[in-house]
């Protein structure tokens, strides 16, 4: 007989304007296992640049995705839940000392650093570091009207909220060995053991293209630094290559991972609306990397970019951007603090698509259908990062 091993761990509830992610995870005999994942899309103007518009709609879809993940079973009332990005704030800054405790020091100060009063935010903050003459401290700030909306919906939906998280926090916690308590033990060890021979931490940035907004977290020494907006969407690119091609945007949303930065899909046509797109794209990553480098020098130069996010199966967009900033680009593996295979979750995790050439009227009448399988597990990166979230704050 097979008994189910349910886990007591929250689920991890990635909520945005086009779409729901759940992942429930579960610890058996140390080794991380995926207990439920799921999606469901959501229709236009149920959620609105991270605002619930229409509450009842949004919460009949958790509902069903709790009792229908796609695989497992959900074992647990308790959720952990991304508030939107465009609503959030995170910054590391510094605040010279004084005989004031912390928190009055950093009440004088949140207004300098954040676009909202005080009076309108709840805010978390953590100290980094205590230095002789000033403290580094992270600090996390929401807007109240957000935060007030996704409890009371939270609250209807029969779920109890153990953490509204920031979302450069869980995508950094999906992504990075780093932030695994597992490899900082073992990693305080070697650097003890070998701390002349190795650099002892690496600075990432890690680029979040999403279906509505895209945004570049820097981290370093186990700590989110700074987040700053881009410019460009998947639902702005398939907006331009809809529009150039006179497709509608579910063959441009497959015209865009089939063809991507490829010349020879479709004659280099969307290649050549990409390139157009991307180019305030990497002005702004420089321009990112540039205030990384003034404002914490003593950090080193970055090492490393990550990108995420359903835009970053674009096919040779990692290339494209390591070779306009001469640093190594890679995608991401959301699975990395897991212990778990693709395969086994080959029907939630990929998808098929396939695009018409003939759509494309400048194709030449060619009678071709090009497919590609492509593997999603990216985009479920920010509810991987808030499922584990209680398994790695239990293992501390």
């Amino acid at each position: 007989m097979l008994f189910f091993n349910k886990s007591h761990y929250p689920i991890g509830l990635d909520i945005s304007d086009l779409s729901i992610k759940l992942v429930q995870l579960n610890n058996i005999r140390d080794k991380i296992k995926i207990q439920a994942i799921g999606r469901i899309n959501l229709p236009k103007g149920i959620i609105e640049s991270g605002e619930i518009k229409r509450q009842d709609e949004l919460i009949k879809a958790i509902k069903k995705l709790i009792a229908n993940p796609g695989y497992g079973k959900v074992s647990s009332e308790e959720a952990i839940v991304c508030l939107p990005e465009s609503k959030t704030f995170i910054k590391l800054i510094e605040v010279a000392k004084s005989p004031n405790p912390i928190p009055e020091i950093i009440g004088s100060e949140i207004e300098k650093h954040f676009p909202l009063l005080i009076n309108e935010i709840y805010y978390d903050w953590q100290l980094i570091k205590n230095l002789p003459e000033k403290y580094i401290i992270l600090i996390g700030a929401a807007s109240k009207n957000i935060i007030n909306q996704y409890s009371e919906m939270l609250d209807m939906a029969k779920l109890s909220p153990i953490a509204l998280e920031i979302e450069s926090i869980s995508i950094c916690r999906s992504l990075l060995k780093e932030e695994s308590p597992r490899f900082s033990i073992t990693s305080s060890l070697l650097t003890r053991k070998k701390l002349s021979d190795e650099k002892k931490n690496i600075n990432y940035a890690i680029i979040d293209i999403g279906a509505n907004h895209t945004s570049m977290i820097f981290y370093s020494t186990n700590t989110v630094l700074f987040t700053v907006s881009m410019p460009i969407s998947g639902e702005q690119i398939n907006n331009e290559i809809a529009e150039t091609l006179k497709i509608n945007l579910e063959q441009a949303e497959k015209a865009k991972i089939i063809c991507g930065f490829d010349d020879d899909k479709a004659q280099g046509i969307v290649k050549n609306i990409l390139n157009n797109m991307i180019e305030g794209l990497i002005k702004k990553i420089n321009e990112a990397i540039e205030f990384f480098n003034s404002h914490f020098s003593e950090l080193g130069p970055l090492d490393h970019i990550l990108i995420c996010g359903g835009g970053s199966n674009i096919k040779n967009i990692d290339k494209i951007i390591s070779q306009a900033i001469s640093i190594g680009v890679s995608q991401a593996d959301a699975l990395i603090n897991l212990h778990e295979t693709r395969e086994k979750f080959s029907k939630i995790l990929n998808e098929k698509h396939n695009f018409d050439l003939n759509l494309i009227k400048k194709g030449g009448g060619n009678n071709k259908v090009l497919s590609i399988q492509q593997d999603t597990s990216l985009t479920f990166a920010t509810a991987i990062g808030l499922a584990l979230r209680g398994i790695f704050i239990d293992e501390l």
